[in-house]
């Protein structure tokens, strides 16, 4: 069985994974157009949201295990 600890961090890591994954498509090669030049004063607010959403899931994840698991575990009320 694993520890919360494990799982959390495991988790983390998928979710940073699937951000770079998600990412990879901005970084294309130099021949590729990803959209007209009257368009690109918009993708940095993509970079702004991402990063929130990260943080929105960490965030979350960090209060569901001091909220409900750890009182869970040590035998305490649960939120």
């Amino acid at each position: 069985m694993k520890s919360v600890r494990t799982r959390l961090v495991s988790l983390v890591t998928l979710i940073v994974g699937a951000l770079f994954v998600g990412a990879a498509p901005a970084g294309a090669a130099d021949g590729i157009v990803l959209a007209d030049d009257q368009f690109k004063w918009f993708y940095w607010i993509g970079i702004i949201l991402a990063v929130s959403m990260a943080f929105w899931l960490i965030a979350t994840l960090v209060g569901y295990y001091l909220k409900v698991l750890r009182p869970k575990y040590r035998g305490r009320h649960q939120s």
